[in-house]
């Protein structure tokens, strides 16, 4: 079917310019054109000059023109038809026909020839219809392409917007247009590039890796994702990680590919970095676990061999008779033996460390009553308290309950953290122990009014050999560290709280036994 010259809203006519010098065949054609069917207005014009400046403030929907007209060649006047209104479809009718003049005005763009001879109704109506439609083709193929172009433009100014380069490749991977971004990095213009000359800012060796691996996905339609270095144009090499889709047609074959690369340089960096910086934390670990085990090692053979001189020395000293000629004979005795049990008491927790550190110390956790142990606890520090002027707060009235414990190893953990909190405790200070009950457990607190522990300090309280500004010299830095042992393999928890100046509180928490 035509394209109806009539709108079925019957809204709109058509117009129309008739130019011919000659007023019967501008009759004749009006007459034409007049018919059921094609609604038109017509205009006329008997000179170029005069449809030059109709053309210029009218729009006009086809003009019929004359080839022979007075002041102007038809062909020439054609040629300024199309440069005024290159949309406007224009018919030629002349009373003398001639081919090669019809070829020529074709080519200068009119879109049909006609012999006033042959002009009938129908024939200026089919002539009219096909004017029409190459018009409305032509517009729809221009608008077309103007959409295409501006679709275009707007991919390109994305494209080149993108912090990534990109690039666009046909079905076989030879890539035809790279973005702005890529182009700048490189320093090679576009037409270098194309192809497969882009292989030129690969290095050498991971470029075969890359055209194998973009072969294999054109063959198979997968996404391509790859990381390699490209050479910029100052000739140093930052590495991309690069990936590419598939772009197909409507049929669903693969038509071209639109690939990125993202430059990963300080990532690659920063990762080689981190592995770096693993690689000699864990070199430095176990050097410091070497020297640590051989530290131990060696403290366990020192701590096992002193033992037996020890108490030899203790076992001696107890069997010299009990009145010396002389005081200061008996303050030589008192002293042997007193430094003796501080040496014993220095091996025991040097083999306490060893064993805690080699996975062998155990306790024997047994019900055991922890109101006994608390008051054994106060009656071995209540002299010490007297003879120091520091009062000894005593709260545990409310504790009824046994705890799964070692005796033994619970009474050293008490006794360590009383003794401590009485070391740093000055003259009329004060210090307390009270014990309640917790769901699930028994916590213990030991606080004291002494200076408190720095902030930063608190993090190493319970780490071997560790003794703080406070602490004495001749401290080896092993209590704190074995008791946090001790508790810890009662299946419990100890922590401390402190600030300068505001003392400081040790928690001890013990599971209670079962029933």
């Amino acid at each position: 079917m035509g394209i109806p010259l009539t709108p079925q809203n019957g809204t709109y006519r058509l117009r129309i310019l008739v130019v011919d010098d000659d007023e019967a065949d501008r009759l004749a054609v009006r007459r034409c054109l007049h018919q059921p069917g094609l609604s038109a207005a017509i205009e006329e014009a008997r000179t170029g000059a005069e449809a030059l400046k109709l053309i210029a403030h009218s729009d006009y929907d086809c003009v019929f023109l004359d080839y022979y007209l007075p002041d102007v060649a038809g062909l020439s006047l054609l040629e300024s038809l199309k440069a005024a209104a290159p949309e406007l479809p224009v018919v030629i009718f002349t009373g003398r026909g001639d081919e090669d003049i019809a070829v020529q005005l074709m080519k200068a763009g009119a879109v049909d020839y006609l012999p006033k001879t042959s002009m009938t109704p129908e024939r200026l109506a089919a002539g009219l219809r096909h004017a029409m439609e190459l018009a409305r083709a032509t517009a729809a193929r221009k608008q077309a392409e103007n959409e295409l172009r501006a679709e275009e433009s707007r991919f390109r100014t994305l494209a080149n917007a993108i912090p990534q380069f990109a690039w666009m490749a046909d079905a076989s991977g030879a890539r035809y247009w790279f973005n702005q971004r890529w182009l700048d990095y490189t320093g090679i213009p576009l037409e270098e590039l194309t192809g497969w000359d882009w292989r030129q800012v690969h290095h050498p060796d991971h470029v075969d890796r890359v055209i194998q691996l973009i072969r294999d996905s054109c063959a198979t339609g997968e996404p391509w994702e790859d990381t390699f270095p490209l050479r910029g144009k100052d000739g140093t090499y930052r590495w991309f990680l690069s990936r590419a889709l598939a772009i197909r047609g409507t049929d669903g074959d693969i038509v071209g590919w639109l690939g990125t690369n993202t430059d990963v340089t300080d990532q690659k960096n920063a990762e080689a970095e981190r592995e770096r910086l693993l690689l000699l934390e864990h070199e430095a670990r176990s050097r410091a676990e070497h020297a640590t085990k051989a530290r131990d090692g060696l403290l366990a053979i020192v701590a096992h061999d002193l033992r037996n001189p020890l108490h030899i020395i203790m076992s001696a000293a107890a069997k010299i008779p009990p009145s010396p000629p002389d005081k200061k004979g008996r303050n030589y005795i008192e002293f042997i033996q007193r430094s003796a049990r501080e040496m014993d008491r220095l091996v025991c927790d040097l083999l306490d460390v060893s064993n805690m550190e080699s996975g062998k110390f155990a306790v024997r956790r047994t019900p055991v009553d922890l109101r006994a142990i608390l008051v054994e606890a106060r009656e071995r520090f209540g002299l010490s308290a007297q003879e120091r002027n520091i009062a000894l707060d005593y709260d545990i009235d409310a504790v009824v309950r046994s705890v799964s414990a070692d005796c033994d190893r619970l009474l050293q953990v008490i006794g360590n953290l009383l003794g401590n909190a009485f070391k740093f405790t000055p003259e009329g200070g004060r210090v307390s122990l009270r014990a309640c009950e917790r769901e699930g457990h028994a916590e213990i607190i030991i606080r004291d009014s002494g200076p408190g522990i720095a902030t930063e300090n608190l993090p190493h309280i319970f780490d071997r050999f560790w003794r703080g500004d406070h602490a004495s010299r001749a401290s080896a830095g092993l209590g704190l560290a074995i008791c946090k042992g001790i508790v810890e393999a009662h299946n419990g928890r100890i922590w401390v709280e402190s600030t300068v100046g505001g003392g400081t509180s040790f928690h001890v928490s013990i599971p209670w036994a079962e029933t």
